[in-house]
């Protein structure tokens, strides 16, 4: 079908209800032949759908013209590759007009798939009957005009509207837009989602256009562009604002450390050098400003002044840097990625026994009157030359967050058996090893293996193993997961679920682990001697634990009067600072030797 030129002409009313007369056409080749050559697409069906005339412009290849008649629009769009759900559609409009006996006009959308293109049109049908007497509908007229050119020249304009020319991303008013329509969903349904928007402007930009030419300043505006959506997900966007500032709104971010994270990507990326037209450029750095939504705003307006206040702040200290509208987020931030980064470092160098340390706190078991040993859990201290003593609380998320946790845990797990094993030679006496493992660890399809290479290594006995699981580890059914717990189970190694009663669904965790042990988070033992509520709810997880038959373990046990608690509820084995803190193994091998642990303390 052809373009038509020209619009629907006047003299045909959009208005007239009543069908025109058809001998006219039908008898008159003049007629016929002044139809045949307008510039707009005209056919003639009668009414079942079948073509009785068309014109030059509707089809231009006369082999098609003269196939057509006789023919409907199911074998026209067949043969143009048409969706044949298009002739059922205009089928609907023609029976309309028969029936209404009117005028009846629609946009027609004909999609062709092969050359994945969607062509546009207005049409109108008109009824016309035999004769002025009988008025009885026998044929309807179709009259078309293409709206191609209308329709992409309306994209065209929305596509300027809302892109830079140069670069072609979204521009200013797309990411004002985007923020509006972000605001209106968090009002509307108050998600918890949360994201970042940064502001990047690039430093020493002048200098490349004063110096090379904007020309080579318009190639280095379009390199940083495509660095720009290598660096995100397809959730997220980016946005040339002005000149030599970009924004980039960042979805679903878990906090500070998550937009940081890109952050440092995209200033990896983009001071990368530059090679234009025999020209390098390795000068350019990127400034950033940061702003967490809803953190820190709820508006617009507030979003964009905090992250405009950032991006000041950025460049005020210096080029390369980043700030949040936060200066506490800003220093967190930069703290995580510090010790990620060291981290690294350390894996990569090998360097685990030069910044690990590991220390062992006592498990207590109550037999009678005395309080004895029966294990100890593994516990990890890092000191790095350059940061200092960091927590475990602090390194070991970071650690999980960017999968290092399974290098340093295999690390921990080898020391560990090798010290204890030795020990164990000394006191020759059977000794819990307690040791903590992540839930990234039992994903791994090898798992299983390196516990196995540890234990033959260093000939430690599997029956003396036992290995601690948070909630969180177990949060998904997976089946690298189930396998490894039911193969630990298989090798004699134990089991305990550890800070029980925190997160969510503990009790789905009792008949999905196979735990001999559960080990009562410290936030209980905590308040059990001012507050009835934690006595309750820890005298409940003894009991169940009792009930399924499970050891259970008070952690945190620091005063004498939570331990006399703990006794009247039935709970002998403890961990906690009231017996011991954490200890090197020489002291934990002296602590062996002691009768009885609170012998002092208790009668």
């Amino acid at each position: 079908m052809s373009v038509a030129a020209s619009a629907l002409p006047s003299q045909i009313p959009e208005n007239e209800h009543m069908p025109i007369s058809i001998p006219q056409f039908i008898n008159s080749e003049e007629v016929r032949e002044f139809f045949h050559d307008l510039p707009i697409e005209i056919a003639m069906y009668d009414i079942e759908g079948k073509y009785q005339f068309v014109n030059k412009c509707y089809a231009s290849d006369e082999i098609i013209r003269k196939n057509l008649i006789g023919k409907d629009d199911g074998y026209l769009f067949n043969i143009l590759g048409i969706e044949p759900d298009a002739a059922k559609n205009r089928r609907m409009y023609l029976n309309r007009s028969i029936k209404e006996k009117k005028m009846v006009s629609f946009t027609e959308k004909l999609y062709l798939p092969q050359q994945k293109r969607t062509l546009y049109y207005k049409r109108y049908f008109r009824p016309f009957y035999n004769n002025s007497k009988s008025r009885k509908i026998t044929h309807v007229m179709l009259i078309g005009n293409n709206l191609n050119a209308a329709v992409l020249g309306q994209k065209e304009l929305k596509y300027l509207a809302y892109h830079d020319r140069l670069t072609g991303l979204k521009n200013r008013t797309a990411f004002q837009d985007q923020l509006e329509q972000i605001q209106n969903e968090w009002e509307r349904y108050e998600d918890q989602r949360q994201l970042a928007i940064l502001f990047c402007d690039l430093d020493n930009f002048q200098f490349v256009n004063e110096e090379l030419g904007h020309d080579v300043g318009d190639l280095l505006l379009k390199e940083v562009s495509d660095r720009l959506n290598q660096c995100v997900r397809k959730s997220d966007y980016v946005y040339r604002i002005d000149g030599d500032e970009f924004a980039v709104i960042v979805q679903n971010v878990d906090d500070e450390y998550g937009a940081g994270k890109i952050v440092e990507k995209i200033n990896s990326y983009l001071s990368k050098p530059y090679q234009f037209n025999g020209n390098r450029i390795d000068s350019i750095t990127t400034s950033m400003g940061i702003v967490l939504f809803p953190k820190d705003g709820k508006d617009i307006r507030s979003l964009v002044q905090n992250a405009e206040t950032a991006l000041y702040s950025a460049k005020r200290i210096g080029k390369n840097a980043f700030q949040f509208f936060s200066n506490a987020r800003t220093e967190y931030s930069v703290k995580i990625l510090k010790i990620e980064k060291k981290l690294n470092e350390m894996i990569k160098k090998n360097s685990f026994g030069n910044q690990l340390r590991l220390l062992y706190q006592p498990l207590v078991v109550k037999n009678l009157n005395d309080y004895r040993i029966f294990g100890s859990e593994v516990l990890v201290r890092w000191n790095n030359p350059e940061l200092g003593e960091v927590r475990p609380e602090t390194f070991i998320p970071v650690a999980e967050k960017t999968n290092l946790i399974s290098d340093i845990g295999e690390w921990i797990f080898f020391r560990a058996c090798e010290d204890y094993a030795k020990l164990l030679k000394k006191i020759k006496k059977p000794l819990l090893l307690s040791v903590n493992f992540s839930a990234k660890q039992l994903r791994s399809r090898d798992f299983i293996h390196k516990i196995e290479d540890i234990l033959r290594l260093t000939d430690f006995d599997p029956k003396n193993l036992q290995l601690e699981l948070t909630e969180t580890s177990y949060l998904d059914d997976q089946p690298e997961v189930i396998n490894n717990i039911n193969e630990l189970e298989k090798m004699g190694i134990k089991m305990a679920l550890d800070d029980f009663g925190v997160g969510y669904a503990s009790l789905s965790y009792l008949h999905k682990v196979p735990a001999a042990t559960i080990k009562i988070d410290r936030s209980f033992i905590k308040y059990i001697g001012s507050s009835p509520r934690h006595r309750e709810l820890v005298n409940s997880i003894i009991l169940l634990g009792k009930n399924l038959n499970k050891e259970v373990v008070a952690e945190g046990v620091e005063r004498v009067e939570d331990l006399y608690l703990l006794n009247e509820h039935k709970c002998y084995k403890y961990q906690g600072f009231l017996f011991s803190e954490a200890v090197t193994l020489e002291d934990m091998e002296k602590l062996m030797q002691k009768e009885s642990l609170l012998s002092t303390i208790i009668d």
